[in-house]
């Protein structure tokens, strides 16, 4: 049985941290978001024969939580493992969409996959992982969350300290059951639309409700690991974790 990353192929291999990963969050029209869902679950059989076939590597939808005055946010992301070495053209993707629907006729097709009206903004990134912890725990599963910070880097140490001050924290707090999964991407493209000023993400995918709990892991630390972290600190701002709820995913 396949162990599912989710979203990112998370690093049970050194080839699947090297493929870069489509981060898509998406703002949809007020009222729309059964439309949208039924969409995205088309989709996901498109998606899941594109895995089958090694194009991509996984894909999965994520609702984020509303947080107050926070319109505008993305209210779903899509996130996609892509395979840089695969690539298809548009009379590829049409033998997946008649092989996908078959018995279909184009047209249903094209309704079955159209977004006219759903979308009020899609935006775009590429990320490229930096590293992160191994993935213990178990698969993914639709209700499963996933938090993430999108952070600024400061100064040329920023990656550095994260993978040498940061991680070993979270490596520890798999050990303890409280983790499953810790990481570092690289914001490496963004569409124009996505207005935001940030160079990297960080992911975190934890054991039950324990997210909380390793915010206030600053109490259990030496004088040496405070002293590192405040060098963490200082190198990057970062904002408030966004917390996504798995809706949809293919592996």
């Amino acid at each position: 049985m396949k162990k599912i990353i989710f979203i990112l192929t998370l690093l049970f291999s050194t080839n699947l941290i090297s493929q870069s990963t489509q981060w898509l969050p998406m703002v949809i029209n007020e009222g729309k978001d059964a439309e949208y869902l039924e969409l995205e679950k088309n989709w996901m059989q498109i998606n899941q024969a594109l895995i089958d076939d090694g194009y991509i590597n996984n894909w999965s939808v994520w609702k984020r939580t509303r947080k107050e005055g926070d319109d505008g946010w993305a209210q779903y992301f899509v996130i996609i493992g892509n395979n840089d070495e695969m690539s298809f053209d548009s009379n590829e993707f049409n033998n997946y969409l008649r092989k996908v629907f078959k018995g279909k006729s184009q047209r249903a097709i094209q309704k079955m996959i159209s977004n006219n009206g759903i979308f009020s903004e899609r935006r775009n990134l590429l990320l490229n992982w930096v590293g992160g912890t191994i993935y213990s725990g178990s698969d993914l599963v639709p209700g499963d969350k996933m938090y993430f910070h999108y952070m600024t880097q400061k100064n040329d140490n920023f990656e550095d300290l994260e993978m040498n001050v940061w991680k070993p924290i979270a490596d520890d707090q798999i050990l303890d059951g409280i983790r499953k999964f810790w990481g570092l991407a690289k914001i490496d493209q963004k569409s124009e639309n996505f207005t935001g000023v940030y160079t990297h993400l960080a992911i975190n995918i934890m054991n039950g409700d324990t997210f909380n709990q390793t915010q206030d892991s600053y109490t259990d630390w030496n004088f040496e690991t405070i002293q590192l972290m405040s060098l963490v600190q200082d190198s990057r701002d970062m904002l408030d974790a966004e917390e996504l709820t798995l809706i949809y995913i293919a592996n």
